[in-house]
């Protein structure tokens, strides 16, 4: 499979949180190991865990070895404590082989910031994989950060 089909599965799993998220985005992740979807998260309503840990924290509790795997996820991760900690400083901490972003978090304390703190730790990032179909399911949250 390809990185566009690995985000249409994140903006799938994005999609089953859309209006349950108070006032963060619906955010979908999915981690790949070996070509094959291993776990998937979407972002809680708060202050519940946004998409990355739900993700991250399945993958752990199958037993996957993240420094094999892939992460994508359909916004860039937060870089900043808000209700919950950071995900950017999560996700560099669990060694990931590569981790691809659909579109860069618009919001004022994101806005690459969470890129680079991963890219700083040595985890090669993609970005703008399917960014206009995340903008648009997103489009509010865009909007709101113009």
């Amino acid at each position: 499979m390809t990185d566009e089909c690995f985000m249409r599965e994140a903006l799938a799993t994005a999609a089953g949180a859309q209006g349950c998220t108070g006032d963060n985005p619906w955010v979908g992740c999915v981690i790949v190991k070996d070509g094959k979807v291993v776990a998937r998260g979407a972002t809680q309503s708060p202050p519940g865990p946004h998409a990355e840990v739900v993700a991250i924290r399945a993958a752990e509790a199958a037993g996957i070895d993240l420094h094999v795997c892939d992460l994508y996820v359909t916004l860039e991760p937060c870089s900043f404590q808000g209700r919950t900690p950071p995900c950017a400083p999560l996700i560099a901490s669990k060694r990931l082989l590569r981790v691809v972003v659909g579109a860069r978090d618009p919001h004022p304390r994101v806005n690459g910031e969470g890129l680079r703190q991963l890219r700083d730790a040595g985890i090669d990032v993609q970005e703008g994989i399917l960014a206009e179909e995340v903008k648009g399911m997103l489009a509010g949250w865009f909007a709101q950060w113009k």
